[in-house]
């Protein structure tokens, strides 16, 4: 590393310098904090007596101790320039002690024998790696061979860096460089990621970056001073107690872009999420407050490099993004108002008609649309407990016809493609299998709709087409690309609705095949001017001839 990049706010690699690294004998410890007075090292190699480090001009202080070995404990003892004892968390260890408030020792030399994947995002499994670690059954090899088979070609996690608040789901770090060690060893995560390259899935690890834990131990008041936040108390905190990193300090920025670069390469990560985006653009995240200009050049910074590391950058917005930053791909909220439609009686849903043709007729290209973990517990109720009534199934079916017709990538959380009822907790274990009939028909419609979605629809070359039929919260639409034309019907009523078919058609799927658990009433071919049949709640697609 190079210090002057560093202390300019253009470093990238700060990660190979500071923290603690192995010589030939022992390790070496650098830690940055220039406005201390003085800084010392305590740990099991020095039975916690205070070991002075030395200080250079440029704020940065080290140590080589010899007898340091792997997985030894340490903290740093940092005096402010009042002499103030604070004792801190190496910024940039990559191992960490919870519950102890220490790091530890040594890191991974993991070395990947496979190449990232090459292929586009399409259809995304948000993981939240807690859960599915409190299953006694699960493995990573369950979770590839679970998204081989569920047409998953991406996986994404939910924050992996150390925190200490496990109900934040992994937001608000404590630590950015530390693997979480609720996950594992980090070296296990990293051969699940060679193995998932080896089967052509894509990885992708959110990382929530304008943030951090106000733990004593942490970032905030570092050496007696405010070299990674803000200096006012206003905008100091977030509304969710964590506290803002300041993008105009060069520290912060050092820090940030070292942060990007050590998941991509340290992990050989596909893409970086990078969380609640809204919270970089606008002053604590909200619109009203204006844009955050230091951010907005920082963001360009951090996506250039995403891309310099041949990996994808997504984002997502807690609202409808309507801005022109450089993401490869965005989730929002479009989608959840179509789930908050679907809780609404069916009578009542045609007076939001407008908002599904807008959404079927927008360029949703560059969008990830879906359901994330947000949807499986808000509202104390799964994504499939959210539909309205008794009939929940077949809603859910016509829900994700609607989404998988869309041009646009996909994002489902786990469960969510079994048509799970229950509710998600990050205290509960995750099972992503079912013997259950009824969710194995659930995934068998997802399945064939994803093969069709995969196969046939080519949505970024299609050309949408919304048709007048008649009738209350029905939609039908046309979806076009070169020699090929689809014609969509999805039913939101409890009405069955007879349409004289304007084409020559043939269907490829119906939501009530018996196959995937309805009741049986599909169309197969059908003749310019006969009529199909439309149950309640169903939905089906044709190839147009």
């Amino acid at each position: 590393m190079d210090t002057k990049s560093f202390l300019k706010g253009r470093s990238t690699n700060a990660y190979t310098f500071f923290g603690n690294h192995k010589k030939n004998q022992g390790y070496i410890f650098r830690v940055y904090a220039p406005n201390a007075s003085k800084v010392e090292i305590i740990g099991d190699f020095n039975d916690w007596q205070g070991q002075n480090l030395r200080r250079y001009s440029s704020g940065v202080f080290s140590t080589t101790i010899k007898n340091a070995k792997e997985n030894d404990r340490y903290q740093h003892k940092i005096y402010n320039q009042y002499g103030t004892e604070i004792i801190k968390i190496d910024p940039f260890a990559r191992k960490i002690s919870l519950d102890e408030n220490c790091a530890l020792v040594g890191d991974s030399e993991y070395i990947f024998k496979n190449k990232k994947v090459k292929t586009k995002v399409k259809n995304i499994y948000q993981v939240h790696l807690g859960s599915l670690f409190k299953d006694e059954e699960f493995s990573f090899d369950k979770l590839i061979n679970h998204c081989k088979s569920n047409n998953f070609d991406w996986i994404s996690f939910l924050p992996l860096a150390e925190y200490e608040n496990y109900k934040s789901y992994g937001y608000k770090n404590l630590s950015l460089f530390a693997f979480s060690q609720r996950y594992g060893q980090a070296d296990k995560f990293k051969e699940f990621i060679d193995l998932a390259h080896k089967n052509n899935i894509g990885v992708i690890a959110e990382l929530d970056i304008y943030e951090f834990d106000n733990n004593k131990f942490s970032l905030d008041n570092f050496d007696g001073s405010n070299i990674f936040g803000y200096d006012y108390e206003d905008i100091k905190y977030n509304y969710y107690g964590g506290v803002n990193f300041d993008p105009s300090k060069n520290i912060s920025k050092s820090y940030l872009l070292s942060v990007i670069n050590y998941w991509l390469n340290e992990f050989n990560l596909d893409g970086i999420m990078l969380a609640n985006i809204e919270n970089a653009i606008y002053w604590q995240g909200d619109k009203n407050r204006g844009l955050n200009e230091n951010w907005i050049l920082l963001l360009k910074d951090i996506i250039d490099l995403i891309h310099k590391n041949d990996a994808y950058v997504l984002a997502s917005f807690n609202g409808v993004y309507d801005l022109d930053v450089n993401f490869d791909y965005i989730y929002d909220l479009s989608f959840r108002e179509i789930i908050r439609i679907m809780q609404k009686a069916p009578f009542d849903r045609d007076n939001y008609k407008n908002i599904v043709q807008k959404l079927i007729m927008a360029d949703n290209s560059n969008k990830i649309l879906g359901f994330t973990y947000v949807d499986s517990y808000l509202d104390e109720a799964s994504l499939a407990m959210k539909m309205y009534g008794e009939d929940k199934i077949s809603q859910l079916k016509s829900l994700f016809t609607l989404l998988y017709s869309l041009n646009s990538s996909k994002m489902l959380f786990m469960g969510d493609e079994l048509a799970d009822f229950e509710i998600f907790s990050v205290f509960k274990p995750k099972n992503i299998n079912s013997d259950n009939k009824q969710n194995q028909a659930f995934n068998k419609f997802y399945n064939d709709l994803v093969d069709f979605y995969n196969n046939e629809l080519n949505l970024n070359l299609s050309n949408t087409k919304i048709l007048d039929i008649g009738g209350y919260s029905i939609f039908s639409f046309i979806r076009e690309f070169e020699n090929k034309k689809y014609l969509v019907i999805i039913n939101l009523t409890d009405i069955e609705y007879k349409i004289q078919s304007p084409f020559d058609l043939e269907e490829t799927i119906n939501s009530e095949n018996l196959d995937y658990g309805g009741n049986g009433n599909i169309n197969g071919t059908t003749i310019k001017g006969d009529f199909i049949n439309i149950m309640p709640f169903a939905s089906a697609i044709f190839k147009i001839k």
